[in-house]
């Protein structure tokens, strides 16, 4: 199997990793994969009991190209040092504070997209909708209103081409340094302007905060907004494209959701299980150790592969289909310490956009003069979602 695990490129991998992951699974769960310069960790319980285990598999990556692109920050930590940035983040991002202000924020950014083309009967929704809707109600909680969709999209784009960089591609790394100084220099002033006058947004938070180990320096708060900005910011957008593709392609699916709006909370869990947005957790070995019956070497680097694990048969039944009414804690929001602070909110960006759509949208389909490509394996999602309506 090594000579499968040696053919894989990244193309390979941005087109469809999901077939390579299954053939992993099968016949080879922890296999190095020269091309990303990574062991793939592909099983369900292989890959908790990396994230489970931080003594023998750090975040603390030397090689990190999200380290590189975005400056240290809270993914690549572990321990107190994790810990003491969370703190600046969490009690905003708590479910209680999410359900009462994430409405009121999301709602009317959704309903001013919509109102762009609901007369129009077709439409391109992850440019015209999912993305745009995503990153403004994501800036406007970071404290970031004074930017445009199409800056935050575009910054998302290049910070990920850096953060997912392992093949060292000087053309993306130089996409991902660029995008980095450019946010330095624009929401400098906003931090300027913050550490003045406070105003309860997640920026200012932590800018003020003060968790034991002391406040966040400059650089560590500018290095995590560039970690919100790529995990939290687009995802929850290509969340809910994944999901609307994933109703839109799974007929009976789309009929009890709109037969029963209860259904459209399970319809989102499922599709961050089945078509999971973010891909992967890196890891370092520390010492010695044995994952899947293979001995890593201290200081090998690894990826604990979320996408293949919410994939894995040996955990889920009937783990290749889309099941609505499917229940179980999936890996789409990672696993361990590191599962994301901003699933709450996240939850609610995909789930309200997708309940206005469903609403306004009578006989909502997949344009057919549009194929449905999805690529990414890092961070995956349709290139492109033209619908029609009645």
């Amino acid at each position: 199997m090594a000579a499968f695990a040696e053919s894989i490129t990244v193309e390979d991998l941005e087109r469809d990793p999901y077939p390579i992951y299954e053939r992993l699974r099968d016949d080879d769960p922890v296999a190095y994969v020269p091309s990303v310069g990574l062991w793939l960790v592909t099983r369900w319980d292989d890959v908790q009991h990396i994230a489970t285990h931080p003594e023998l598999f750090t975040a603390e990556v030397d090689s990190s190209p999200l380290a590189r692109t975005l400056g240290v920050n809270v993914l690549t930590l572990d321990g107190d040092a994790q810990r003491r940035i969370r703190a600046t983040m969490d009690p905003s991002m708590r479910p209680r504070a999410v359900e009462a202000t994430a409405p009121d924020i999301i709602l009317p950014l959704a309903e001013r997209y919509l109102a762009a083309f609901e007369g129009r009967g077709h439409a391109e929704l992850m440019s015209e909708y999912c993305e745009p809707v995503s990153v403004l109600a994501l800036g406007q909680v970071m404290g970031l209103g004074s930017l445009d969709a199409d800056t935050l999209r575009r910054w998302f784009g290049d910070l990920a081409a850096g953060g997912s960089n392992f093949e060292d591609d000087p053309e993306k790394q130089r996409l991902g340094d660029a995008a980095s100084a450019e946010v330095d220099e624009l929401v400098g002033p906003i931090l300027d302007r913050l550490e003045r006058e406070p105003d309860g947004s997640v920026l200012s938070q932590m800018l003020h905060e003060e968790p034991p180990g002391g406040r966040l320096t400059r650089a560590e708060v500018l290095a995590n907004l560039k970690l919100i900005l790529l995990g939290g910011m687009q995802e929850p957008g290509h969340a809910l494209g994944i999901t609307l593709w994933a109703l839109l392609t799974h007929r009976d699916a789309m009929a009890a959701v709109l037969d029963d709006r209860t259904l459209v909370r399970g319809a989102v869990e499922e599709a961050l299980r089945w078509h999971s947005p973010v891909g992967t957790q890196t890891r370092q070995v520390t010492e010695d150790a044995e994952v899947g019956g293979v001995t890593l070497e201290r200081g090998a680097t690894l990826a604990a592969v979320l996408s293949s694990a919410n994939r894995d048969d040996r955990h889920w039944e009937r783990a290749r289909e889309f099941d609505i009414r499917r229940r179980g804690a999936h890996a789409g929001f990672g696993l361990g310490a590191h599962h994301c602070a901003g699933a709450p909110l996240a939850r609610h960006e995909v789930r309200l956009p997708l309940e206005l759509l469903l609403d306004r949208l009578p006989g909502l389909r997949l344009d057919p003069d549009h194929e449905v490509e999805l690529r990414g394996w890092e961070f995956r999602a349709p290139t492109a979602l033209h619908v029609r309506w009645d």
